[in-house]
């Protein structure tokens, strides 16, 4: 292969790249062996933020439920709680919308349900 060709296929996976990733960001997904789900929030000025959940916190849920604290965008965080109930919905197939701490003057929505 000569020069000219690696710097095409490189291109190629360059521009790859970053699609699969904001694909693989969409909706909800098992996270592998890390047995986490991830959700990504609405869009609400502009942007959106993810939240993990672990699978045995929507399978056995904590007695107190669980508060999460969302991904870093635009140098802010929110928080977002599930209690138990909420927990034992998701587990059970249904979609538990929650909204977000306000933060930065707004707030999102997740939309949690186990795939």
């Amino acid at each position: 292969m000569n020069r000219r060709e690696v710097i095409v296929k490189m291109g190629g996976l360059l521009l790859i790249l970053p699609a699969a990733k904001v694909l693989m960001a969409c909706g909800s997904s098992a996270g592998g062996s890390s047995g986490t789900l991830t959700f990504i929030s609405s869009s609400d000025l502009g942007h959106t933020h993810s939240v993990g959940l672990q699978i045995t916190d929507i399978t056995t849920p904590p007695a107190g439920g669980v508060t999460e604290t969302t991904s870093n965008v635009l140098n802010h965080t929110h928080t977002v709680s599930l209690t138990v109930a909420d927990l034992d919905s998701i587990n059970q197939g249904n979609t538990v919308t929650k909204t977000t701490s306000n933060d930065d003057n707004h707030t999102h929505t997740f939309d949690f349900k186990k795939s």
